[in-house]
C-alpha cells in the first residue's frame, strides 16, 4: 500500500510500509447489539415507564422464561417504536445511547497511555454474540440473531422506507467512533432507467446527513433462492453480510436467511 502509505505521518520518516508502522497505539473495542439495546430501551420507556401497561418485574420474568407462555406481551413489545423510521422517540434514545457508549470506551486507556477507541465495522461478530445473548426486551428472543450492523435497523422493523432510516442513522453524532456500520437492501430496478436519478440523489441525502458509511445488496430474493437451490449457477454471486462481503452459496443458511429477510427497499418518485 504505497499510496496509502505515503498519506499516513510517519510512513516515510521511518522508511516503513503502513502495514509495519503504527503511528499510534490503539486498542480497539467492537460494539455489537447496539440497535437491540436501542430498541429495547425505546420499548422499555415506552410501555413499561410511559404507558405504564406492563410493570418491570412481568418483563423481566418473561425474559428469563425466553417469553414462553407470553407470546401476546412479546407482540406488545416488538411494535413498540423502533429504530430505522425517523421517530424522534427512538432516535433521540439511539443518539444518546451511542454517544454514552462511546465516551465510556474512550474514558479508558491502554498500558501506552492512549485512549480505547470504538469501532463498528464488525465483519461476523453480531452472529456470534447474539448466539451468546438471551431474550432482549425488544421482542427478540434466546439466540435470535441480532441487526448485521452497529446502526442497522433490526430485521423488518424498517417501514418508512430508505430515507427514514437515513434520517434515523443521520440523528446519530458519527464523530465519537471509528466509524458505523450500516447495510442497506434495495430491488435491482430501483438502480436503473429513470430511477438511477432518484438512486443519486438518496445518495447525496446520504452525504448531507454526515453519515460516513453505507454498503447495498442489490439482488432480490428470487435470485437468492434459486442460488440456493442451484449454487451450481450462481458461483460468482457476492452479498453484504455485515461488515463484509461474501459469496452467497458459502453462507450459512441461517445468514442467508436473514439476508432474504431485509428490508427490500425501494424509491418513489
Amino acid at each position: 500500500q504505497p499510496f496509502y502509505s505515503a498519506l499516513l505521518d510517519g510512513c516515510i520518516e521511518h522508511g516503513k510500509d503502513c502495514r509495519d508502522y503504527k503511528y499510534f497505539a490503539d486498542t480497539i473495542v467492537q460494539p455489537v447489539g447496539q440497535v437491540t439495546c436501542v430498541n429495547s430501551l425505546a420499548a422499555i420507556k415506552k410501555l413499561v415507564f410511559d404507558d405504564k401497561k406492563v410493570t418491570m418485574a412481568e418483563l423481566v420474568e418473561a425474559l428469563k422464561n425466553n417469553w414462553e407462555g407470553k407470546e401476546e406481551l412479546r407482540q406488545m413489545f416488538l411494535r413498540a417504536p423502533e429504530f430505522g423510521n425517523d421517530d424522534p422517540y427512538v432516535d433521540e434514545i439511539a443518539r444518546d445511547f451511542t454517544l454514552r457508549n462511546a465516551q465510556v470506551v474512550h474514558s479508558f486507556k491502554n498500558i501506552w497511555g492512549y485512549e480505547y477507541a470504538e469501532d463498528g465495522t464488525g465483519g461476523a461478530s453480531y452472529y456470534g454474540w447474539s448466539g451468546l445473548t438471551g431474550a432482549t426486551p425488544d421482542g427478540r428472543k434466546d439466540r435470535d440473531l441480532f441487526s448485521d450492523g452497529t446502526v442497522s435497523p433490526a430485521i423488518g422493523s424498517d417501514k418508512k422506507g430508505p430515507t427514514g432510516v437515513l434520517k434515523s442513522v443521520g440523528a446519530i453524532d458519527h464523530t465519537h467512533t471509528l466509524t458505523h456500520l450500516f447495510n442497506q437492501r434495495f430491488l435491482p430496478q430501483f438502480l436503473e432507467g429513470d430511477n438511477r436519478e432518484a438512486f443519486v440523489s438518496y445518495l447525496r441525502s446520504f452525504i448531507d446527513l454526515g453519515i460516513h458509511h453505507v454498503q447495498f445488496n442489490i439482488v432480490d430474493n428470487e435470485t437468492l433462492l434459486d442460488a440456493r437451490k442451484h449454487p451450481e449457477k450462481h458461483g460468482d454471486l457476492v452479498v453484504r453480510v455485515a461488515g463484509y462481503s461474501a459469496y452467497f452459496i458459502d453462507l450459512k443458511e441461517e445468514i442467508q436467511d436473514q439476508i432474504m429477510e431485509r428490508t427490500q427497499q425501494t424509491l418513489n418518485r
